[in-house]
């Protein structure tokens, strides 16, 4: 008699597991992608604002107007509040991509886990399958040498 049901158990919950550990990479493949961009965004305003900040540098040695200088300044105070909450939206896209990484992981390990154990539950049925065969080759050679006992005996 095998231990198929518990067997079957085991291979339905590795079945689901992988399942799960790929929603899993795909929930985190999304999290990687959101934190580049978020990234990449934070990078072009960074050099937006060295660009802006070389031009006015260059204006201000040809000379410029007050009023043009206050624009460029304020110009200027727009990008910082852009790059300030980019940062925000980055910092953030950086959690949530090592928060899915560490959700995959932990999905993966669970899979790892069931599938030893129906690792484990088929090694324990080889072996207890190999036992009753031992068993049964050592009855048939007790019961051969017996009715040969009581052949040399008649």
């Amino acid at each position: 008699m095998t231990n198929r049901p518990a067997t079957a158990i085991f291979e339905t919950l590795v079945m689901l597991s992988a399942r799960d550990a790929d929603a899993a990479a795909d929930s985190l493949g999304c999290a990687i992608a959101r934190r580049d961009d978020a990234q990449q965004r934070l990078q072009m305003l960074q050099q937006l604002r060295a660009d802006y900040a070389q031009r006015l540098q260059n204006h201000v040695y040809d000379g410029l107007s007050f009023a043009a200088y206050r624009n460029f300044q304020r110009f200027l105070e727009k990008i910082d509040e852009a790059i300030a909450g980019q940062s925000a939206i980055e910092a953030h896209a950086c959690t949530q991509a090592e928060q899915a990484q560490q959700h995959w992981q932990a999905r993966k390990r669970e899979g790892r886990t069931w599938s030893l154990l129906v690792e484990r539950a088929a090694d324990a049925e080889l072996q207890r399958e190999a036992r009753l065969e031992r068993k049964a080759t050592d009855e048939f050679a007790a019961r051969a040498a017996l009715r040969r006992a009581d052949a040399e005996t008649w």
